[in-house]
């Protein structure tokens, strides 16, 4: 663990040398590194009551609805 933050702090130390225009291809390609290149599965948003059981019954529609958050004007200005 230490060799490897001894590594980081180095890299560091190097990056802080480049360019900004640089710096931010190397944080690109670190990204790269990290994205898998799968392709990407459609999203599947969770439907309401999918995981029911004993604990589908704490929320119910009104407690959604309680929730809300129904902004005033006056803080949609910022007051």
């Amino acid at each position: 663990m230490i060799a490897d933050t001894q590594t980081l702090d180095r890299l560091f130390g190097e990056a802080k040398h480049l360019s900004a225009e640089y710096r931010l291809r190397l944080v690109q390609r670190i990204i790269q590194t990290l994205v898998s290149s799968s392709p990407l599965q459609e999203p599947q948003p969770l439907r309401f009551g999918e995981f029911g059981g004993d604990e589908a019954a704490m929320s119910t529609m009104e407690d959604f609805a309680i929730a809300e958050w129904r902004p005033t004007d006056e803080e949609l200005d910022g007051a």
